[in-house]
């Protein structure tokens, strides 16, 4: 038994954050069906670099879902959709907002024929709003939350994260936690709801703390000025001998003092608040320190030790890490044309019902037929609906 075994998805969402959503939802258990345009599709699918004949991110992203080809312009389509409402729990769309009101599926319209239903829209600014129509992609949603801002060096230009903080952050966590959350309130009141996430909002939440600062009349957080985002020593990435770099996170007094015990510099241990002139002195101290040995020397040096220390690690690094594999981060999925494919592993570890990868990913519209008979849909009408494009 998995955790959300019987909750069913229908998933309209394309490229990352509602896919990455479901990705979470349906390793836990969750019937997800993809609801494919029957042209292209996920555009995930066809973006390079390719593993056979299909996108591989849209491969890493779509494990444990169905697929069905279903063209939501055409009114058979629009019919079909609305029937497939009445037996499922969820609808996700990423469109902007006002697509699907347009097409005659909105929440309303959904809810009046499920009142269970809960219908979770993501978008870039939310469902109302003086920018809802305005569009945009992750780096513009980080640059008005104000994390962009505060990433990078303090004289230096903003830095772009190497992972999109909006679509996964803002976006898909917060939709698979209000999701879960209105199946939760359905429980008790019977009645599903419209949940409206903007990947700005949710990216806007992960600055609370810095910009509790702000609030509290100080003068807000900047560039590579605080604690956490590069103004001190005991909490910096630093260069060893061999070019690579070895990350410190000592920011508590145990830690550093015990760090400066450890490289015999106990000269230093008075010294994790400097400031000014004296605490650059300390970053050109700690930067001649670790260019004395190779990453691996140091990390085996640290090896055991209580101190907050480890690799930046590139890619190829991470997935031969022995901590890494012991935790089942690193799997294999059976594809039925690719053999076994490597993918990241489920990051939620339960006790009593684990999630589970059950299928790989889906082909384009590959269960179209599976799913639309369970709605009473014959094969002459199945054969029509083929000729006419609506699946």
């Amino acid at each position: 038994m998995t955790p959300l075994e019987g909750l069913r998805i229908l998933d309209l969402s394309r490229l990352l954050p509602g896919p990455f959503c479901t990705l979470l939802l349906a390793d836990l258990g969750a019937e997800v069906v993809k609801v494919e345009d029957p042209v292209q599709g996920d555009y995930m699918r066809w973006l390079p670099p390719y593993q056979g004949k299909e996108g591989a991110a849209f491969l890493s992203l779509n494990r444990n879902k169905k697929s069905i080809k279903l063209n939501l312009k055409s009114e058979k389509g629009k019919d079909i959709f609305l029937k497939l409402v009445e037996k499922y729990d969820v609808v996700l769309e990423s469109f902007r907002p006002g697509v699907m009101e347009k097409l005659g599926l909105g929440y309303d319209v959904a809810s009046a024929r499920n009142q269970r239903i809960i219908y979770c829209s993501i978008s870039g600014y939310g469902q109302d709003g003086v920018y809802r129509d305005k569009p945009g992609h992750d780096l513009n949603y980080i640059g008005y939350a104000g994390v962009l801002g505060l990433t990078g060096q303090v004289d230096g230009a903003p830095v772009i994260p190497g992972v999109q903080i909006a679509d996964i952050g803002g976006g898909a966590l917060m939709a698979a936690v209000g999701i879960l959350a209105a199946a939760a309130a359905r429980e008790r009141t019977g009645r599903g709801q419209w949940v409206d996430v903007a990947m700005l909002d949710g990216t806007i939440a992960w600055v609370a703390h810095l910009a509790a600062v702000f609030f509290a009349g100080h003068p807000p957080p900047t560039r590579g000025t605080h604690l956490l985002n590069g103004a001190s020593p005991s909490y910096s990435v630093f260069e060893t001998k061999d070019g690579r770099y070895i990350t410190l996170a000592n920011i508590e007094p145990k830690f550093w003092e015990e760090l400066c015990r450890l490289l015999n510099r106990e000269d230093l241990k008075n010294r994790l608040f400097d400031e000014g002139e004296d605490k650059g002195k300390l970053f050109a101290v700690m930067k001649e320190i670790f260019r004395t040995k190779t990453l691996d020397e140091w990390l085996k040096f640290f090896e055991g030790k209580d101190v907050c220390v480890g690799p930046a690690y590139d890619l190829n690094e991470v997935f031969v890490d022995p901590h890494i594999l012991s935790r089942e981060m690193l799997v294999e999925v059976e594809h039925p044309s690719l053999g076994a494919i490597r993918q990241v592993g489920i990051p939620l570890k339960f006790s009593r019902t684990p999630g589970e990868i059950r299928t790989p990913p889906p082909g384009f519209g590959e269960h179209t037929e599976e799913i639309l008979k369970e709605i009473g849909i014959g094969d002459e009408e199945m054969a029509k609906l083929k000729e006419e494009n609506v699946i």
